[in-house]
């Protein structure tokens, strides 16, 4: 994407940590830590090279070793969505931490999360600065997908599907759905009108697993209902 002068590259892996490189060679820039990770100790302003934990890097057989995040990410696959009208680039994101001892694994919410496992999160492209968030307790399990019309849109574990503003996460619109929404919501149009669609599906990997364990005898979801929905939005007065 471009921001001003600069033509960079934005991109975050399993830790969570939103890097910031010159695209045309390939030079770190920044980068800003989206969820609370206790994977690295520290990391080189400079170069952007982490220092890992010792007891991660020189694990000893018998002891635990808690970790934020878990396995399956702070960030995974749920890609991320640019808004080039405000500069941001806007985030699903999970709270949840693992700790593993041998085959036992034990999952907990992030520190400072209040219980939310699923967060969406808008940074200022430009120096990364943090727009808004919003949390809820049900992590969201497809991409953000947002429009030039400034409407955002996303799924998560619990059923819903989500309209917000993307200036400032505020919820437009919700819709339960038949269960949990995963992959790429996107948008499209039919002789000049526009429609939105998403699927939604059972399992889906590491994502919904974790959660789904943490979820026991709270609530619970269809084991049916895979299928793609398609919503038209409401047309301009």
């Amino acid at each position: 994407m471009d921001s001003g002068s600069q033509k960079l590259l934005l991109t975050a892996g399993k830790k969570c940590i939103l890097w910031k490189l010159d695209r045309t060679n390939g030079k770190f820039l920044d980068y800003k830590p989206m969820v609370f990770q206790n994977v690295f100790t520290s990391i080189d302003r400079q170069t952007g090279r982490g220092t890992y934990r010792p007891d991660i890097v020189r694990p000893e057989a018998g002891n635990s070793r808690p970790s934020c995040p878990a396995q399956s990410g702070g960030h995974n696959w749920p890609a991320a969505s640019y808004v080039p009208e405000e500069d941001l680039i806007i985030f699903p994101l999970d709270q949840i931490c693992v700790t593993s001892q041998g085959d036992m694994i034990g999952n907990f919410e992030s520190p400072a999360s209040d219980g939310n496992m699923g967060r969406v999160s808008a940074y200022r492209v430009k120096d990364l600065k943090p727009i808004w968030t919003f949390q809820q307790r049900a992590p969201f399990l497809t991409s953000s997908m947002t429009t030039a019309g400034g409407v955002g849109f996303i799924g998560d574990w619990d059923r819903t599907f989500r309209a917000f503003d993307v200036k400032n996460g505020k919820t437009l619109w919700t819709t339960r759905l038949g269960t949990t929404a995963q992959g790429f919501p996107t948008t499209f149009s039919v002789n000049g009108e526009q429609f939105v669609a998403v699927p939604t599906g059972y399992n889906g990997g590491s994502p919904q697993l974790r959660p789904s364990s943490m979820f026991a005898f709270e609530r619970n979801r269809p084991l049916v209902g895979h299928a793609v929905y398609v919503f038209a939005p409401p047309k301009a007065k």
